[in-house]
């Protein structure tokens, strides 16, 4: 029988909680089961030069920003990033258009036969997250892409994205996240994530907290790959900002940029497009086109949204997928940048695979009132989860698990120079989002 649009998502989304037949060591599968799979469709992962981004935050941004230059350049790019906000063809895009809704179809017929061969073998049939790397590969294949950027998912070293051979490895900033997986120090965190790296490759790193570094540093030194670091061969300097955008000044080896601008707030933007331009800089010495003026359209045309984006003005709203420690951090600082001064309200809601405590202990203090709501998610965690942590930095703090309540009860509170602030999760964040500008576009 072959699946009709509705049916491959139900399909796909039926990869997350589907049995698996047991196993005796988990980790030793993870990139066996995707290789498998990939293998059966012809290996279409090693027909174009792949470029893989890992890091703990920073990642989607940084792809989205080198994928745009090479497309300036004239490249047809592949994009892959995750998770996505409201679409699942949100991760797959070439030249920063989605997959249309019959290619991704035909796609999911292909894998189907393949996926349920493998729910016989003793590994089990692969994953929603290995399924989803296969499709992208198996698209950018079909697509012809001249360059596949390619977002790692949870580490680097077992993720299913893993299996290319890239031409460049990037490392955006790595910090706590994902302990129970990944390790419990900053030096476990970056060993993970630098096993992108491959023997004698080319490395690029954003700047880096000292333990992550000295582990970067250890395993690009004992490859023999070559590393740049980003924050010893570029320098940059902010120019001016709005709640939209922001321009900057960028130097480095290759030449001085003219002032560039983003679409995109906050300071981590900057750092972020600095980490594109040193990969792209990189690919072009590795006989990819390139030019200044590639650069300079890449960066000023992104689309990039619910990155501390502003929805509207009074009261203000602003969505941002932040869902860690790190992305959290980078979202007060931004806001206290922003908006000096002003009250704000909360809505706030996380997955309970994230370290829900720090990321609390960041943001909340800068609110007035908070209201925690519960995603929707396979791994919820409750809103009385997380107002009970909130209400140890908050006096005002209430529960509305459902996220379209919690949304109204914001606005209620707010007045017209406040700022409401929906954060948390990738999921919480995609629904209010769309709930945001739907109601705009009927007002």
């Amino acid at each position: 029988m072959t699946l009709t649009y509705n049916d491959a998502l139900a399909f796909i989304d039926g990869l997350l909680s589907r049995d698996r037949a047991p196993v005796s060591t988990t980790e030793t599968i993870k990139l066996r089961r995707v290789e498998t799979l990939v293998n059966r469709l012809g290996d279409p992962h090693r027909q174009m030069p792949v470029v893989l981004i890992a890091g703990t935050k920073g990642k989607g941004s940084t792809a989205v920003m080198l994928a745009s230059i090479m497309q300036s350049a004239g490249l047809r790019v592949g994009l892959y990033t995750k998770p996505h906000l409201v679409d699942y063809r949100e991760r797959f895009r070439v030249n920063g258009s989605l997959i249309d809704e019959i290619t991704l179809t035909d796609l999911v017929n292909r894998i189907r036969p393949h996926v349920e061969a493998m729910t016989v073998q003793t590994d089990g049939p692969p994953s929603y997250f290995e399924a989803s790397v296969a499709l992208a590969f198996l698209y950018f294949a079909q697509a012809k892409v001249d360059l596949a950027v390619i977002e790692v998912g949870l580490g680097g070293r077992l993720d299913p994205t893993n299996i290319a051979e890239p031409v460049l490895s990037v490392l955006t900033p790595v910090s706590f996240d994902h302990m129970d997986v990944l390790g419990l120090t900053l030096d476990s965190i970056a060993r993970e994530k630098v096993g992108i790296v491959r023997p004698e490759g080319a490395v690029v790193s954003a700047p880096q907290p000292p333990e992550a570094l000295a582990a970067i540093i250890d395993v690009c030194t004992r490859l023999r790959a070559k590393l740049w670091l980003v924050d010893e061969i570029m320098s940059w300097r902010p120019l001016k900002a709005s709640l939209h955008d922001q321009s900057f000044e960028l130097r480095g080896p290759w030449r001085d940029y003219r002032p560039l601008s983003v679409p995109l707030v906050g300071a981590h933007q900057v750092t972020n497009a600095a980490t594109a331009v040193a990969a792209a800089e990189i690919l072009g010495e590795q006989g990819f086109p390139l030019s200044p003026e590639a650069i300079t359209r890449g960066l000023a045309s992104i689309q990039w949204p619910a990155r501390v984006e502003v929805l509207q003005e009074r009261p203000f709203i602003v969505a941002d997928v932040a869902h860690n420690p790190a992305s959290i951090g980078a979202l007060r600082d931004t806001l206290e940048q922003l908006f000096p001064g002003r009250r704000i309200i909360l809505v706030f809601g996380m997955v309970a695979t994230h370290d829900h405590r720090a990321s609390t202990s960041l943001l909340a203090p800068l609110a007035d009132v908070v209201i925690a709501t519960t995603p929707q998610h396979i791994k919820p965690l409750p809103g009385r989860i997380l107002a009970e942590e909130a209400a140890r930095y908050v006096k005002h703090v209430e529960v509305i698990d459902d996220r379209l309540t919690a949304l109204d009860r914001a606005l209620e509170l707010a007045g017209p120079d406040d700022v409401v602030v929906i954060t948390g999760s990738f999921f919480l964040v995609g629904d209010l989002r769309e709930t945001v500008l739907k109601h705009h576009e009927t007002v």
